[in-house]
């Protein structure tokens, strides 16, 4: 039994931390201001990262590094 959790708490705490990577670079390309690292948005992207990849990589493709400014 502990080598499964083991197991699991690798893959959360992997989890995690790839997405808050996704979450720092979603925040950067879309222009978002400082404290938004503290809004309900950003932990919802750090959660949802999976889903929101084929988007971001969509306007990744077509605004580059420039990025996208949200109304």
């Amino acid at each position: 039994m502990k080598r499964f959790e083991r197991y699991v708490a690798a893959f959360f705490i992997s989890y995690f931390f790839i997405g808050l990577l996704f979450a720092s670079l979603y925040a950067l390309f879309y222009h978002w201001s400082a404290f938004s690292f503290f809004s309900p948005g950003f932990y919802m992207v750090l959660l949802t990262w999976p889903a929101q990849l084929p988007g971001f990589f969509a306007d990744f493709q077509y605004y580059g590094f420039a990025g996208k400014t949200l109304p």
